[in-house]
């Protein structure tokens, strides 16, 4: 029983050995095959990051060999485009060396027609030049002999600007004095009255006279200026060059005007056919000249704001630039302000010797002083072509204009036209205040000045002085103009009223008919 007990506990023990050591066991392979299996994770763990290494690898490898791939694309592209920029470049400027040489060529071909034609140009300057100088060399009477024939030729010289023409009709213009004119003042000595004009009237307005047939006159409205039109030039002066050596050599007056030219043009960056050469004249050495296309103020600003040309014109002339109003064109289709002797009217001569100082005049709204031109001789001018005459009755009449005096160096005659230019130093009241024909308040304006009295036009002490004296051989004789004007068109500020000034604005108010001739004693 005990071997039994002995026995069945013997065997539960190894029973329970055999359990646990199964278990042991069991349990010692679960853990083997654990660790085999944590062995196996791991190295299969490691090997997934070693390939997923390698392919990052690889994979930066192929984006690097991309990227370079890339690169050597991009920089090829580059170069390549740089070469062509390089060949464009070298293309463009072969093209632009082919231009400037293009250019240069066109330049220099330019520069030679436009010498040419410069030196054409100035042919005719030098033949004047020189036929001057000959003229003036010759007795008094036949200087004016051929000056008349000069005038008459010059309008038939195509190789002249218009310009030019009147620019040397001006020249030839200025004898003083004709031995075959008779000097003695009688009112059938219309002669006279016409050298006196030329003489001083058309000088002092920078016209030209000639005397001419009833067919081509253009009568004294054209003096006045209501058809006019101001044509003026600048001249320069150069002190150091020797005026008869350069005009007795025609290369040397040419070559010296195109260098002037050229000077100029190029100082003020403009083409050289815009310089205008008129003339050249004595005093140093003096050349007239224009800039065509451009207004004198414009001329003057453009100057005075290039320090190029004022550096040309400083080593030229000191800078100094003279504005010379040198002629008035009388007509569109007028060679120059044309009179003849039917111009006049002989009928309306008089003197006035005897007379009072004074007298009422007018009609009975427009009642003024009317001081008779006592010392004068009149010529009475051809009025026909206004018609009516009521403006010029003395009667009283409702039509009757007032008798004013212009003196003939007067540059407000010439600023009433249909151009509308503007006068000169004659506008000192233009900003005063009168009375209207209305009675309102206005400002005297730009207009043409008169006076009541004519003796105010040649005192020696009027600050204008319209009307100077011209010298006819051992005489001087002043030219005054004798006007009706419009009343009620007549413009007087109380300052004015102390120098018996007067001003009209426009000259289709103005009519002149008689020209008086005062002998200076």
């Amino acid at each position: 029983m005990h071997l039994l007990i002995y026995l069945g506990c013997t065997l539960l023990f190894v029973i329970v050995v055999a359990i646990l050591i199964f278990i042991y066991c069991k349990r010692q392979k679960e853990s083997r095959e654990r660790l085999l299996d944590e062995d196996r994770a791991y190295w299969w763990q490691r090997e997934e990051q070693s390939i997923l290494l390698d392919e990052e690898k690889r994979i930066r490898k192929e984006q690097e060999r991309k990227n370079q791939l890339e690169e050597e694309e991009e920089q090829k592209k580059k170069i390549k485009q740089q070469e062509e920029e390089q060949r464009k470049k070298i293309e463009q400027q072969e093209e632009e060396q082919k231009k400037i040489k293009q250019q240069e060529e066109d330049s220099k071909k330019k520069m030679k027609q436009q010498e040419t034609i410069i030196k054409q140009h100035f042919q005719p300057i030098c033949q004047q030049t020189s036929q001057q100088e000959e003229i003036r060399k010759k007795p008094i009477q036949q200087q004016i002999q051929i000056l008349n024939q000069e005038i008459s030729k010059l309008d038939n010289n195509y190789n002249l600007t218009n310009n030019q023409k009147q620019y040397y009709k001006i020249k030839q213009g200025k004898v003083k004095s004709i031995p075959h004119v008779k000097q003695n003042i009688e009112t059938s000595n219309p002669e006279l009255a016409l050298f006196v004009l030329k003489e001083q009237l058309l000088r002092d307005q920078n016209r030209e006279l000639l005397t001419t047939s009833q067919e081509y006159s253009f009568g004294f409205g054209s003096i006045i200026g209501a058809l006019g039109s101001d044509q003026a030039c600048f001249k320069v002066r150069n002190t150091n060059l020797d005026y008869d050596k350069i005009v007795n050599d025609n290369q040397l007056l040419q070559q010296h005007l195109l260098e002037f030219k050229q000077k100029l043009s190029s100082s003020l960056n403009i083409p050289i056919d815009q310089v205008e050469i008129l003339g050249v004249s004595k005093g140093s050495f003096e050349i007239s000249f224009n800039i065509t296309g451009n207004d004198p103020d414009s001329i003057q600003q453009q100057i005075k704001n290039n320090p190029n040309a004022k550096k040309f014109l400083n080593e030229y002339c000191n800078g100094k630039v003279e504005y010379l109003k040198y002629f008035d064109q009388a007509s569109k289709s007028a060679k120059g302000v044309t009179l003849s002797f039917d111009d006049f009217n002989p009928s309306h001569n008089m003197s006035w010797e005897g007379f009072k100082e004074k007298e009422q005049r007018g009609p009975a709204q427009h009642r003024y002083d009317y001081y008779f031109p006592r010392g004068c001789y009149g010529f009475g001018l051809n009025v026909k072509k206004y018609g009516n005459d009521d403006w010029l009755k003395m009667d009283g009449n409702q039509g009757e204009w007032r008798i004013l005096y212009h003196g003939t160096k007067q540059d407000a005659v010439n600023s009433i036209t249909k151009t509308g230019l503007r006068a000169g130093y004659g506008q000192k009241h233009e900003d005063d205040q009168c009375k209207d024909e209305n009675g309102k308040d206005v400002m005297v304006g730009e207009g043409i000045y008169f006076s009541d009295k004519y003796t105010v036009c040649i005192e020696d002490n009027y600050q204008l002085k319209y009307a100077q004296y011209t010298q006819v051989c051992n005489k001087q004789f002043a030219v005054i103009f004798m006007s009706r004007v419009d009343p009620k068109k007549v413009r007087q500020s109380s300052s004015m009223k102390k120098d018996n000034y007067f001003v009209v604005n426009e000259s289709k108010y103005v009519r002149p008919y008689r020209i008086l001739l005062h002998e200076k004693q």
